[in-house]
């Protein structure tokens, strides 16, 4: 980046973070309120750099719940990457979410389940003298049984047809405390956009260091909690979508699609009514890709082509849905921080709900600090379709839920 960013105002680090943002997400209120957000995170980011950083939306962009990140300034479903390995903006907060695929051994009953589920969370479980907490009903965590509908004939022999399978989603919340106090840690960096931590050297490689440990106790404790529950299983992938990836990047609610040169398999969880769908990666964006998502001109002009072909994207679920009509989006910056205007309502259906000079519903504009209060759904499978028509991986498989347990 040639140009001197230490004198630009807050509206031109707006423009350049901007610029860099390449986003595939769903054109709904969710992905919007993400891509704005994410214009002051990586802004932020590009300032303390003093050059480049840029971020890529999957077509699952949405809204965090985290109040920090959100905060912060960084959105949900997509990959960020910076330049220079000595450098870490624990904001982000990574907390390893993944999911552990696995094919049962034995499936009793449903009853049976249930209450081995149940008992987890009374039991004392350790690993490396760490207390488990189960968390199979936090949030979007869950423990998900299933039976195939559709297998390809290569992986025919990794879902048989008269086999179940079971995911089981979830970080490490254990350890979250620990991660997420690298906030109070760097140094506090003045942007035009607000502040923001910074960890430099040293401090950037503990970071990275405890994070790459992080990252390990999350798959593990995977791995016991499903044993707890099912007994002895064949883990099929044990995969994380949310974390750093590097030094440089982070990915917060996306696979890595060449994770293990893309041969293993990576399931796209939507919804409890839904099916789960299991792909295989490949090397993404292609050049026919980038051209028609109207990105190639200004990824050539950024030198962020090659980026582009490699970036790997792929979506682990659906993205939060917000229920909220709303079509227009204002930011008012505070000394608070970040306020979200949402107005834009769709024409009220009554006359008698029409506000006098508005012709708007008389609930009017909403105004949100996080989007956490806001009503919300998963979206559904809208994801997998731009999914195949962006080539981001390829289906491989699609299993049928039968039992989802949130306890």
């Amino acid at each position: 980046m040639k140009e001197d960013i230490s004198k630009v105002s807050s509206e031109k680090l707006l423009q350049l973070a901007e610029e860099r943002i390449f986003s595939f997400g769903p054109r709904d209120l969710a992905s919007a309120l993400s891509y704005k957000n994410m214009c002051y995170g990586l802004g932020k980011i590009i300032y303390v750099l003093q050059g480049d950083a840029y971020c890529v939306f999957g077509p699952d962009a949405t809204i965090t719940r985290n109040k920090g990140r959100w905060l912060s300034g960084f959105g949900y479903g997509g990959v960020i990457r910076w330049c220079g390995d000595n450098i870490a903006f624990p904001e982000i907060r990574p907390n390893a979410c993944g999911m552990l695929l696995m094919r049962l051994n034995n499936f009793s009953s449903k009853e049976d389940l249930i209450r081995k589920a149940s008992e987890v969370e009374e039991k004392e479980i350790t690993l490396e003298g760490i207390e488990i907490n189960p968390d199979f009903g936090k949030g979007n965590h869950f423990f998900e049984i299933y039976e195939p509908l559709e297998v390809s004939e290569d992986v025919s022999d990794v879902f048989p047809e008269d086999a179940y399978f079971a995911i089981l989603h979830g970080s490490a919340p254990e350890l979250k405390d620990n991660m997420y106090s690298w906030e109070g840690k760097g140094e506090r960096v003045e942007t035009p956009l607000g502040d923001i931590t910074v960890l430099y050297d040293d401090e950037a490689e503990k970071y990275y260091k405890e994070w790459s440990y992080l990252e390990s106790f999350s798959k593990r404790r995977r791995e016991i909690l499903a044993r707890e529950v099912v007994g002895e299983h064949e883990a099929i992938s044990n995969l994380t979508h949310q974390g750093l990836f590097s030094k440089n990047e982070a990915r917060l609610g996306c696979y890595d699609s060449m994770e293990g040169n893309g041969d293993v398999l990576f399931p796209i969880s939507l919804r409890w009514d839904i099916p789960t769908y299991v792909f295989k990666g490949k090397q993404n964006l292609t050049d026919k890709i980038i051209h028609r998502l109207g990105f190639y001109e200004r990824a050539e002009r950024l030198d962020l082509l090659e980026e582009l072909k490699n970036v790997n994207i792929l979506p682990h679920g659906g993205g939060y849905d917000l229920k909220l009509p709303y079509g227009e989006i204002e930011i008012i910056s505070t000394s608070f921080g970040n306020i979200f205007a949402l107005s834009g309502l769709e024409p009220a259906p009554d006359v008698s709900e029409i506000s006098i000079g508005k012709g708007v519903s008389k609930f009017g504009e909403m105004v949100v600090t996080d989007p956490k209060s806001l009503p919300y759904t998963y979206r559904g499978k809208r994801v997998i379709g731009k999914t195949n028509e962006l080539e981001l991986g390829e289906m491989r498989a699609k299993l049928r839920p039968l039992l989802t347990i949130k306890v």
